[in-house]
């Protein structure tokens, strides 16, 4: 009854387009969501998007990926402040999934959270409910590191990259690591930068690509600034 209502009601926020703004929910001020409406409003209909949406997941990624151990990475990402403070919060994946389900709504998929497949970076006895964010920086988090070099090892053999990336594509929607060509736009992707490639008829084999700094103050507030300025041009 709750969800009915849920779904109800976001139908007739977006039946207005033009009326509701929510940019900085994916990619804090790139153009994201902008980007996507006029795609879909000019009629080319768009097949596949495929994106690292978290700086945090971006840095970590792209660090394993030069032989440092997990554990160490995300240590360092918590020090420079580009980890929530229990790091669990960006290694769940869940706020990939909100974003991932912001953009595959936009697509028209009647879906929600427990629909999408979300790949943790740690196992559920190690959440917050069974170990404190000390004792899984402390140990925890180290008995991961050996599994996660064996994938980065497995995908450099095979020429590719892991990324931290959602993936929408017709029914399928999922958020988790996946093998990458080193020189796709998210093979090349280093640091802690949004990417997103989004594919459709005029954007086949050559995406879209969207790339910039997807988190911080001053590139939130720019987004959101934009927002009401749209939005103040539709009342004269």
């Amino acid at each position: 009854m709750i969800r009915g209502r849920i779904e109800e009601d976001y139908d007739k926020l977006v039946s207005y387009p033009r009326r509701i703004r929510h940019e900085s929910t994916v990619g804090a001020g790139l153009p994201v969501i902008a980007s996507l409406n006029r795609l879909l409003s000019s009629g080319d209909p768009v097949h596949r998007i495929i994106g690292s949406l978290s700086g945090t997941l971006g840095y970590v990624m792209s660090e394993v990926e030069d032989g440092k151990p997990l554990s160490e990475v995300v240590k360092a990402a918590k020090n420079l402040g580009f980890t929530e403070p229990d790091p669990r919060d960006d290694l769940s994946g869940m706020d990939v999934a909100r974003k991932a389900l912001i953009l595959a709504r936009l697509l028209g998929r009647r879906i929600n959270l427990d629909n999408i497949k979300i790949e943790s970076l740690y196992p559920d006895e190690m959440g917050p409910d069974a170990m404190s964010v000390e004792e899984f920086l402390a140990s925890g988090i180290v008995s991961l590191d050996n599994d996660v070099q064996e994938r980065v090892k497995k995908a450099l053999l095979n020429g590719n990259v892991l990324r931290y990336v959602c993936v929408i594509e017709g029914s399928r929607c999922e958020v988790g690591i996946q093998e990458l060509p080193k020189d796709s736009p998210l093979g090349r992707l280093r640091g802690s930068d949004n990417v997103l490639e989004i594919y459709s008829r005029c954007y086949n084999k050559q995406p879209l690509v969207i790339q910039g700094a997807g988190a911080g103050n001053d590139t939130t507030a720019a987004g959101v600034l934009a927002d009401i300025l749209d939005i103040q041009d539709l009342f004269p």
